[in-house]
């Protein structure tokens, strides 16, 4: 009697209508129940309604009011948290596949089995790859995952190495290679073997991709300028376009430096062999002519050619530097001729940094630092080291060099990979004029700073260059970092646009084709132009594919490197070691502070910074924490921090501040 039946259909309707309806993403507690946490509003999630769901998916919920009480109801799912994911294996007292899922906030276990295609007998805290089959939102009874790759067994000191790289799907193997090379020339190549070019990199190095020669100009027997002639190794004269070499590489885009080892690129006897330029062997190149006077300014174009060259020497940074510097090491040039290539290398790059702090923009000096590892991949120390004049030497250089590409790109091919940085992102300029007026600006200079940093004026090359010359005066590191949060992300185009972050009109890199994928496609869009033919106009996939590999090697760098660091610090827990940091950020739950010393990110819990929550206050504008109405702390701030617990198994570094 109810089929059918029109008022019922009605009510029904009208109850659905009368639901209120919120979407967001659960948060779990170490409790039984949660939150869904919606753009402006937080619900309670009792523990009745948990167990359908788990931390991290976003759901629709109906809301429910008893009083002034607030609760929500669990409709549907609209995204999972899990799909692909990793775990560490466990087992029941029945022995039965369970998996403990590698995030903070999933505590529970999710039954699983195995895929036929994993062959390794699987044991207690392996790492494995699952994927989620079942979830209780979408019509099953419960969770239920499938082991489908085996990563590692639980005991391998490598697993931060591994795990890490089956988490964001890169390989940890290096591309397989041919078994023989062929070398294809198109171009007639200039035998340049007598040049007297020179290597300066890492002792450790093996993929040397750049080799340099400098010669002074003359004119009436004066010193007018510098000749720099580039050598960049050319691994696309052994690698044919449409070859799996070719594939692999425009899939993996970049070598991946992590601590210990690199994966590379490209084959190691291509990388580290046959295009290496190691010292007195004959290799294949793409030479750059370039020509600057004598303060720094390019003087002509540049003339790019396809050559033989022989490095004749393989130097290390820290011996041309304390050879420069005058640190008695007992280093010295093995010849006269090393020697002068050294000394003549130091005046052009002395007039390059003079002529980019002029016109462009110089980096700001910042210790890179790494991890010296033991044989079972156990990390022995942590050290940081900043960038010497030899260092320099070869940056000024190579950056001179891409300058050069782009502007010979532009002009010749009209396509490329050029490496653009368009600034303040739009809807941020407004901002950024207000926060340098506010912190920069006074009665007397106001009108002028206005003009000076209009929104149209910081979003063009000649203005933001301007804007950051200003703010290099003041020693305070706030400024700068503050300055982060507007920025928008560098992007590669097919079509010449200025690198702000640079403060240069042109950019694109060719000096590591070794390395880097985006160097292989401009090296072959030079050969084109050298060779008179129409260039290869720029696959746009290339660029997105260049884009999602650099955000996943950095990813991994990270990943791995907060899990060294989680293991070097946690023996030292108990000896309460200060180290001196720098505020990096400021959220709404704590302060992270980077020791300075080993680059470690420690994160310091506002609760353990003051006793009564209500009289601290966040100011997401100004990145700093205010305690009883004074700002007590902000982004760039010297602190002294303690550790107070490490937790390996999370990765996790926690601290206090030593007030």
């Amino acid at each position: 009697m109810f089929q059918n039946n029109p008022l019922l259909a009605q009510l029904k309707q009208q109850i659905e209508a009368s639901k209120e309806y919120v979407e967001g993403v659960v948060k779990t507690t170490d409790k039984s129940y949660g939150f869904l946490e919606c753009d402006k509003n937080s619900y309670f999630i009792p523990p009745q309604e948990m167990k359908k769901i788990m931390h991290g998916d976003k759901i629709r919920a109906v809301v429910k009011r008893d009083g002034d009480k607030e609760q929500v109801e669990v409709d549907s799912l609209l995204e999972p948290m899990l799909d692909r994911f990793i775990a560490q294996v466990k087992f029941n007292k029945d022995g039965k596949l369970q998996l403990a899922v590698d995030h903070p906030s999933i505590k529970s276990l999710i039954p699983a089995n195995t895929h036929k295609k994993v062959e390794h007998k699987l044991a207690e805290n392996d790492w494995v790859v699952a994927q989620l089959k079942t979830h209780p939102l979408r019509d099953d009874r419960f969770f239920f995952a499938q082991v489908t790759q085996f990563i590692c067994k639980a005991d391998d000191n490598f697993a931060p190495w591994w795990v890490t790289l089956a988490r964001h799907e890169q390989p940890r193997e290096p591309v397989a290679g041919e078994k023989s090379y062929t070398l294809a020339d198109s171009l007639e190549r200039e035998d340049l073997t007598d040049l007297y070019f020179t290597t300066i990199d890492s002792p450790s190095t093996q993929d040397m991709d750049d080799a340099l020669y400098i010669e002074p100009i003359e004119q009436n027997g004066e010193q007018t300028g510098w000749r720099l002639v580039v050598a960049i190794a050319d691994p696309t004269a052994y690698i044919p376009l449409d070859s799996n070499i070719e594939k692999a590489a425009r899939q993996r885009c970049f070598t991946n430096y992590l601590p210990g080892f690199n994966i590379p690129m490209l084959p190691r006897e291509l990388s580290d062999e046959l295009c290496s330029l190691v010292p007195n062997e004959k290799r294949p190149a793409l030479v750059a002519y370039i020509e600057v006077d004598l303060q720094g300014n390019i003087s002509g174009e540049t003339r790019f050619t396809s050559a033989w060259v022989e490095s004749k020497a393989k130097l290390a940074y820290n011996d041309v530097s304390d050879f420069i510097e005058k640190v008695d090491n007992h280093w010295r040039p093995e010849t006269e001729q090393i020697e002068q290539q050294i000394n003549w290398l130091h005046q052009f790059t002395l007039a390059r940094i003079d002529w980019r702090s002029k016109n462009a923009l110089l980096f700001k000096e910042q210790g890179d630092y790494y991890f010296e590892l033991n044989e079972d991949g156990s990390v022995r120390d942590i050290h940081v080291e900043y960038r010497r004049i030899a260092n320099q030497m070869i940056e000024e250089s190579m950056i001179l060099a891409n300058i050069c590409a782009a502007q010979y790109l532009d002009k010749y091919a009209h396509t490329g990979v050029f490496n653009t940085h368009s600034g303040f992102d739009i809807k941020n300029l407004e901002l950024v004029q207000k926060f340098l007026l506010d912190t920069l600006g006074n009665e007397q200079n106001y009108k002028e700073l206005s003009q000076r940093y209009a929104p149209e004026s910081l979003a063009t090359l000649e203005g933001y260059c301007e804007m950051r010359r200003d703010i290099e005066q003041f020693p305070e590191n706030f400024l700068e970092m503050r300055l982060r949060r507007y920025l928008t992300f560098a992007e590669f185009k097919t079509e010449c646009a200025p690198h702000l972050g640079l403060g240069i009109s042109h950019y694109a890199t060719w000096t590591s084709p070794i390395r880097k994928y985006g160097d292989m496609v401009n090296h072959r869009l030079i050969k084109q132009v050298l060779a008179q033919e129409n260039p290869t106009a720029v696959d746009e996939s290339i660029l997105v594919r260049l884009q999602e590999a650099r955000k996943q090697n950095r990813m991994v760098e990270r990943d791995i490197a907060d899990w060294l660091y989680a293991r070097y610090l946690a023996p030292m827990v108990e000896k309460n070691i200060e180290f001196e940091g720098e505020i990096h950020d400021v959220s709404r739950g704590g302060l992270r502070v980077k020791v300075l010393e080993n680059g470690a990110s420690i994160f310091v819990p506002f609760s353990t910074i003051h006793p009564n929550k209500e009289e601290m206050l966040y100011n997401p504008e100004e990145i700093a924490l205010y305690i009883k109405g004074e700002k007590s702390y902000q982004i760039g701030q010297q602190v002294k921090i303690k550790l107070k617990e490490v937790r390996i198994e999370t990765r996790s570094i926690v601290g206090e501040l030593v007030i």
